[in-house]
């Protein structure tokens, strides 16, 4: 094995520079690769950072620094019932100009939202984030209408995004925004809602036309209403995120950590995966009653 040190560059070749007006100047600059199954490339000077998810990371120049970090036990415990990765990937510059790139399983659009204290946070379905810069935060918050928790397509557990910078999520297949105005209000099926602003009321209601409709219609008992003011993002896929990332979670994982790729074939991993998830969710009970004592 060569004892030689290994070699940090300096800058990108030229070639490679997504934005020659930010180099070298403050702010992130990002490019979204491809059509149908996307990516996004995302430009960092130097002692610039870039959050994302565990597992997102598809190539980057050998200037980038990775950090795995946890975000203390609150938010650790909050992720693991919302069956997301207990962990974050920062991914830093060390000198120059660096790109990182990032992409996912699904066949979607990835979506840039910006935030600054002027506009309201950014509510989203598990399983839809992908990257945010350092003044962003992440949490994972309850359905506050316990039909909509019930009946909604989402689940009791949703996250936000809030905080001052640029965050890119995933969607499903083709992407569009509406702008509710104040009392406007459109029906979402549950499958199709990626996002929201917390201005917006998300509610459910009934499918109209009785039980006929209800059994042979094909869109189920009840549907999403969401109402303005505020954005909605929706996807033209209907596939539920969460209940994908729920199916992910309960996969092989052979390493014993989350959100490792694997498959339902093998019940001894499955197993195994079960005795883990218990393990660590109980080591965080006890962590939690001990410190409150």
């Amino acid at each position: 094995m060569s004892n030689e040190p290994v070699q940090v560059l300096n800058k990108v070749p030229e070639s490679e520079i997504i934005d020659n007006k930010q180099k070298d100047s403050p702010g992130i600059s990002y490019k979204t690769i491809g059509t149908t199954l996307q990516a996004l490339a995302v430009q960092l000077d130097e002692n610039e950072i870039i959050i994302s998810e565990t597992g997102k990371m598809s190539w980057m120049t050998d200037n980038i620094q990775l950090n795995t970090k946890a975000q203390g036990i609150g938010k650790m415990l909050s992720r693991f019932f919302a069956a997301e990765s207990l962990f974050v990937n920062e991914f830093q510059c060390l000198a120059g100009t660096g790109i990182v790139t990032f992409s996912t399983e699904q066949a979607g659009k990835i979506v840039p939202v910006d935030l600054d204290a002027t506009k309201p946070g950014i509510i989203f379905q598990r399983g839809s984030y992908l990257c945010s810069e350092v003044g962003i935060e992440r949490n994972t918050i309850l359905m506050k209408k316990i039909a909509t928790g019930l009946f909604g397509g989402k689940g009791f557990i949703m996250q936000k995004l809030s905080g001052k910078g640029r965050a890119h999520l995933i969607a499903d297949g083709e992407v569009v925004m509406y702008e509710l105005r104040e009392n406007d209000s459109i029906l979402v099926d549950h499958g199709n809602l990626v996002a929201y602003e917390e201005t917006v009321d998300f509610d459910i209601r009934t499918v109209g036309g009785g039980m006929k409709n209800w059994i042979f219609g094909g869109e189920g008992i009840f549907l999403g209403m969401m109402k303005g003011p505020g954005k909605v993002w929706l996807q033209t896929r209907k596939m539920n995120l969460s209940a994908e990332i729920i199916r992910k979670s309960m996969m092989t994982n052979t390493s014993g950590g989350f959100g490792a790729r694997g498959s339902m074939s093998n019940p001894l991993g499955c197993i195994f995966s079960a005795f883990i998830s218990f393990a660590i969710f109980l080591f965080f009970i006890i962590l939690m009653i001990v410190s409150n004592k």
